[in-house]
């Protein structure tokens, strides 16, 4: 007689994940609702715990890009012992968050150029083909939640901190809209490397207001169900975007490589 297997489920990143969609409306004026460390019980609770402290200070730039990492200055950081620290490093490097390099051991992963053009290349076609998917698929509550959710941004414009917070929200919330799986997953690893980059909250108050206008156009061609103008409206969206990190990094004090015309090219706003 077979044996029965017991299926386990895989807690690596922690408690499922709920839709933005879910936690749009807040009681407290232009504030957004907390997002806590997975509280689950049992073995690992505490590497789980560890793993979304660290990812949260990636995201926020508190652990930089090259910083390295060491398991002491965590463990001390966060008032944990070693062994949950060792687990959410593990758990970061399996992310591709955190590298080894050389002798510095282990780092917060830096992306080069190249690769920042190449996520931005394929985040276009994958949350084009979500915002257009969300343009057939979303229901009439999901379109009033990305409503609530363009005006909950409008009030934040001038707290860059919330604002790339919610930025990443308002995209999670269409990919959820798109009641695709797998294009949820594949946008969830391009949010996860997304991560590596200074939120673009923090790229100026014009780019802020501009992201808010492009980010209305693409709720109002998914709420015409209009599927070629929640695409196009997008794919403006992350081009946009795109531009707007290159001129960040070209800016910024490091070693990027010689620049092709064709990128030069990204750099003129229209």
């Amino acid at each position: 007689m077979p044996r029965k297997i017991k299926r386990t489920r895989n807690t690596q990143s922690g408690t499922k994940r709920l839709s933005p969609l879910s936690a749009v409306r807040s009681d407290k004026v232009g504030e957004l609702p907390e997002q806590k460390p997975a509280q689950a019980a049992g073995k690992g609770s505490r590497g789980i715990k560890a793993y979304e402290l660290l990812r949260a200070a990636i995201a926020a730039g508190q652990l930089k890009p090259g910083a390295r990492i060491l398991e002491g200055e965590l463990s001390a950081r966060f008032d944990m012992s070693r062994t949950p620290i060792r687990e959410a490093i593990a758990a970061l490097e399996a992310d591709g968050l955190v590298t080894v390099d050389g002798a510095r051991g282990r780092v917060v992963t830096k992306l080069d150029y190249q690769s920042i053009m190449e996520l931005y290349a394929v985040r276009e076609v994958l949350e084009s083909t979500a915002a257009g998917l969300a343009a057939r698929n979303a229901s009439d509550i999901e379109i009033v939640a990305l409503r609530d959710m363009l005006d909950l941004e409008e009030r934040i414009l001038d707290d860059a901190g919330k604002l790339a917070d919610h930025n990443r929200r308002f995209h999670e919330a269409i990919y959820y809209c798109s009641h695709n799986r797998y294009i949820l997953k594949m946008l969830e690893y391009i949010q996860t490397a997304m991560l590596l980059l200074q939120p673009a909250g923090r790229t100026g108050r014009e780019r802020r207001d501009t992201a808010l206008l492009e980010h209305r156009a693409i709720v109002e061609a998914i709420q015409a169900r209009d599927t070629a103008a929640s695409e196009a409206a997008i794919r403006n969206h992350v081009r946009r975007a795109h531009q707007a990190r290159i001129k960040l990094l070209l800016l910024a004090d490091e070693h990027w490589p010689s620049v092709s015309a064709s990128h030069l090219d990204l750099l003129s706003f229209k």
